[in-house]
């Protein structure tokens, strides 16, 4: 083997870790309200009881969901629901942008 060969089998050798701890990396998840404002809040950090939604009282956590809780609280029920995230969230990226 020449030693051309023996630095590139070397190097590619050195690389293996780098690949695979890329590979493994998590794809990012939908955002929540807060997330998607960049206030860095997640759904499952607002819902304290752990019930799947968001009162009005966990809400109040973040300033920002609180000030859309009703932008986000679709149907009205006085709780956010991770399907009415999503639907809000389309809602708001297929408006166009304001001038």
């Amino acid at each position: 083997m020449t030693k051309a060969s023996s630095l590139l089998i070397a190097g590619a050798a050195a690389l293996l870790p780098l690949a695979a701890a890329t590979a493994q990396t998590p794809e990012p998840t939908q955002p929540t309200p807060s997330e998607s404002q960049g206030k860095g809040a997640s759904f499952e950090s607002l819902d304290t009881d752990g019930d799947g939604r968001i009162s009005k009282t966990e809400a109040e956590a973040n300033a920002n969901v609180k000030a859309q809780f009703s932008s986000y609280d679709i149907n009205g029920d006085g709780y956010i629901e991770r399907a009415e995230v999503s639907q809000a969230n389309s809602q708001q990226q297929s408006e166009p942008p304001k001038k």
